[in-house]
């Protein structure tokens, strides 16, 4: 028992010992390293909220404080981060920033922070009361570069109107003119899109729609669709970017036609990630990720472009594998990790910026140490201020510099959703030495759903509806075999105007039908003259020429017609018909009143209410490119009493049209071709009211100018061609017939002769008639001699107030009153009826021919 007692005493006198030598050692240890002084940092981070991009930076801003203290960045000093979640809420980040400055038992000496604009906005502006300098790693609403509100604020993230720039080279660089923009209403989003309005049109650009939205974004991106917009900039927290995508798909504002330019700085695949209440959408994940597809984002461009190490020692691509292994797991699913260099470069520019002012106060006489600063050293906070000023080091997201007013200067990045991934498709450098700002990455390349870059708006193109140079040809060469027609017409009347035939058809009367339907067919031609072919100003007068040739034309061509068939209606149907004369002058006469009332209504209508080119753009017709619509133009000659003039003009003609129906009608029963042309004058008058009854609503319903033109080309060479055939061609068929079958009574034809038993029984008995007349005329050529020779001897005189003059009072009667009046004794055919301007072809030929060849045998008979 002794000496087990010995040996546990022994042990433990050992055991003392080796503790005592070991705690000697480290207190020796402890004594021979430098004293450290902690220098805090506030660190405002949104965790949570509109947009959590803490969750990325955090990370990011410990692992450059670890570099600092590791590297002895400041030596004697540990730089301790004092990191608080914000929320993303101005309100909840002005609380924990005041909870600190208030607890005494630590100064913190600079900000760093916030992440949110918001947050960001509400410390800047009282941070500086308390002598701090504050940096933020991310924050981007433009109103931070005011330094009047924000005196010692500093950003390592380029602000939201510098995107602008970018955006500006983007719409530029695929020529997109027209754009629309939609924002939320936060100073974060609605500064950068005024900001962006108002160069807009120094661009070039056209802003053809601007929405914005405080709550639910549907509506704002349905009056977008309605708007007709096609590429859309968007400004908007990640939460409401996925109701504007949810409602863009439920509008189809995606795929081929559509192109999104929104924020850069959104989580990976922020599309699928869930929202909390009262940001919820109704889409499903592949409806999102068909909707964002192909959208396009500004943002800074976070890695350095250069190989070579930065102040840390090391590169971008070392950084992001140390961070992934800082990290652990996947950190591209949270949010901020884009930006996540830049919070690793904020952490070494305040490092620098406080290495450089501990070196500075070392240099004062007493000498000074940042550990010294409190919330009232002004001269310190003065000195902190402007060393960040002059801030230049190459960091992992490249050269950090600030302007004056405290923004970052750095290079921009265009990235496109491709597959459920952002890709860098382009870098914009705004100092590029070759003046080319934007160049595009050709690996990856950009991808269209197209196949090319949509078309800023739906092009409108505007389709003038002319008439083709076909329909107008082919109209054109219609109207002049109208015209040599009529002009074939017109000299076969003249040739043949001593003809019994032709002379009893009034061929003065036929000569104006024939230039009246020579004006009508005009009409045709400057109908089809429109500003395809003409000019504007000619083509008012092409409209006033269609017009009065078509209103003259008709009036001239159907007076003519209808003055004839007057003429032929008064002689047949009025008593004394024996006595009844009617003479062409006549007929003249009421053709020109008729011709010149239509005159007055055109000169009044041109002179009070003159025609005018009239612009009318018809409905959008889409085409087979998706982008492009085509709008028909009309142009064409309007006034604003139109209707009522053009009324007037169809008043009259229909008129007429009424008046020479019934006068065919009248004259139905008058079996003289030569002079009546009821039947085909009625069978004119049918067709043409038939035609215009179906033919001219159909004209005013037609929008097609073509179907139009060839309707009312057709309906008038129709119509003028069959009234100029109707009433000369039949006389073409008996040119040459000097006494045509039945011209006298009858009409009717039948059998191969087309001549019927009464006819020609009609035909002998005219001839008997006609050669006892001729037989009556040599005796009444004798008579009338005899009769001179014997009055001549009673004292008389030949002419028609010639007396014999003698005492007595007596009345005895010239010559011409006894061939007048003839007595019972005179055995010749009635000469009355011969002097009768409608018997004047049937006098006996052979009392006329000696009158024609011995006209002084009356001469003779002068009183002695």
């Amino acid at each position: 028992m002794l000496w087990t007692r010995h040996l546990l005493q022994n042990v433990f006198f050992k055991a003392h010992f080796w503790i005592g030598l070991w705690m000697l050692c480290v207190l020796r240890i402890a004594e021979a390293a430098p004293a450290t002084t902690p220098i805090y940092l506030l660190g405002l981070y949104p965790l949570s909220g509109n947009w959590a991009g803490g969750q990325g930076q955090l990370p990011a801003t410990r692992l450059g404080i670890k570099y600092v203290n590791a590297m002895n960045v400041l030596p004697g000093y540990e730089l301790v981060l004092l990191p608080h979640n914000t929320e993303c809420n101005g309100g909840k980040g002005t609380d924990v920033m005041y909870r600190e400055l208030y607890n005494y038992t630590t100064t913190k000496i600079m900000i760093l922070g916030g992440g949110c604009s918001l947050v960001t906005q509400a410390t800047a502006q009282t941070s500086h009361h308390w002598n701090l300098i504050q940096l933020s790693y991310s924050s981007a609403s433009p109103l931070l570069s005011n330094r009047q509100l924000f005196p010692m604020f500093f950003r390592a993230f380029p602000p939201e109107t510098v995107f602008n720039v970018v955006k500006f080279a983007v719409l530029k660089h695929f020529g997109w003119t027209k754009v629309a923009t939609l924002h939320e209403t936060i100073d974060l989003f609605s500064l950068p899109t005024v900001d962006f309005l108002s160069e807009a049109e120094s661009h070039g650009i056209e802003i053809i729609a601007s929405q914005s939205f405080a709550d639910h974004p549907s509506l704002s991106v349905s009056n977008l669709k309605k708007q007709g917009a096609r590429i859309i900039i968007g400004n908007f927290y990640e939460t409401r970017a996925r109701q504007v995508f949810c409602q863009a798909y439920k509008e189809g504002m995606y795929g081929e036609k559509y192109v999104w330019i929104i924020t850069g700085w959104y989580s990976y695949q922020w599309w699928l990630l869930k929202d909390s209440e009262g940001n919820v959408h109704d889409c499903t994940p592949d409806q999102m990720s068909e909707a964002v597809n192909g959208y396009f984002t500004t943002d800074a461009l976070p890695l350095s472009l250069a190989e070579e190490p930065g102040i840390a020692g090391i590169n971008t691509q070392q950084f992001l594998a140390e961070y992934k292994e800082y990290v652990g797991g996947t950190p591209e699913m949270l949010t901020g990790y884009q930006e996540a260099p830049y919070g690793f470069d904020s952490v070494w520019t305040l490092a620098l910026a406080l290495q450089e002012a501990e070196t500075r106060l070392q240099k004062f006489d007493p000498p000074r140490s940042i550990a010294n600063f409190s919330y009232e050293d002004d001269e310190m906070a003065d000195m902190f201020f402007e060393i960040m000023n002059a801030t230049n080091f190459k960091g992992v997201s490249g050269p950090v510099q600030f302007t004056f007013d405290g923004d970052r200067k750095g290079l921009m990045q265009v990235e496109q959703s491709q597959n459920g991934d952002e890709k860098l498709v382009g870098i914009y450098n705004p100092s590029s030495p070759n003046g080319f700002e934007l160049e595009w990455t050709k690996d990856p390349p950009i991808i269209w759903a197209g196949g090319k870059p949509p078309a800023d708006s739906v092009l409108e193109k505007e389709l003038p509806q002319t008439i083709s140079a076909d329909l107008f040809i082919g109209m054109t060469a219609l109207a002049i075999v109208g015209v040599v027609l009529a002009a074939g017409f017109l000299r076969f009347n003249i040739h043949y105007r001593n003809r019994r035939y032709i002379k009893m058809s009034s061929p003065k009367m036929n000569n104006l039908i024939l230039v009246g339907g020579m004006l009508m067919y005009l009409s045709i031609v400057f109908n089809g003259l429109d500003t395809s072919r003409v000019s504007h100003q000619a083509y008012i007068w092409t409209c006033k020429a269609n017009t009065w040739c078509m209103g003259i034309g008709f009036s001239m061509a159907f007076g003519a017609m209808f003055s004839k068939t007057w003429r032929v209606h008064k002689i047949f149907t009025s008593k004394a018909v024996m006595k009844t004369m009617i003479k062409d002058y006549q007929l003249y006469v009421m053709v020109t009143v008729l011709v010149l009332f239509i005159l007055t209504v055109l000169i009044l209508w041109e002179i009070v209410d003159p025609l005018q080119v009239v612009i009318t753009k018809g409905i959008k017709q889409p085409t087979y490119d998706q982008d492009v619509v085509v709008i028909p133009v009309h142009v064409t000659c309007q006034s604003i009493w139109q209707v009522y003039w053009i009324g007037t003009l169809v008043g009259i003609e229909g008129l007429l049209l009424i008046f020479g129906a019934f006068l065919a009608w009248e004259t139905r029963n008058v079996t003289v071709p030569a002079l009546n042309d009821s039947k085909y004058i009625g069978i004119s008058v049918y067709n043409i009211v038939i035609l215009s009854f179906i033919i001219v609503p159909v004209t005013f319903i037609l929008d097609e100018v073509n179907a139009r033109f060839v309707i009312m080309s057709t309906f008038v060479f129709f119509a003028t061609t069959l009234t100029l055939c109707l009433v000369f061609v039949p006389k073409l068929r008996v040119r040459n017939e000097v006494h045509p079958k039945g011209a006298m009574l009858s009409t009717k034809k039948d059998g191969d002769e087309g001549e019927t038993e009464a006819d020609r029984r009609i035909r002998m008995l005219h001839a008997r008639i006609n050669n006892l007349q001729t037989s009556l005329g040599k005796v009444r050529y004798w008579t009338l001699l005899n009769h001179c020779v014997a009055l001549a001897l009673s004292g008389y005189s030949c002419g028609s107030s010639w007396r014999r003059k003698t005492s007595s009072r007596s009345w005895r009667p010239t010559l011409r009153e006894a061939v007048a009046r003839p007595t019972k004794s005179t055995v010749f055919v009635p000469f009355h009826m011969m002097l009768h301007p409608a018997a004047n072809d049937y006098r006996p030929t052979y009392l006329r021919s000696r009158w024609k060849a011995n006209p002084s045998i009356l001469s003779k008979c002068k009183k002695k």
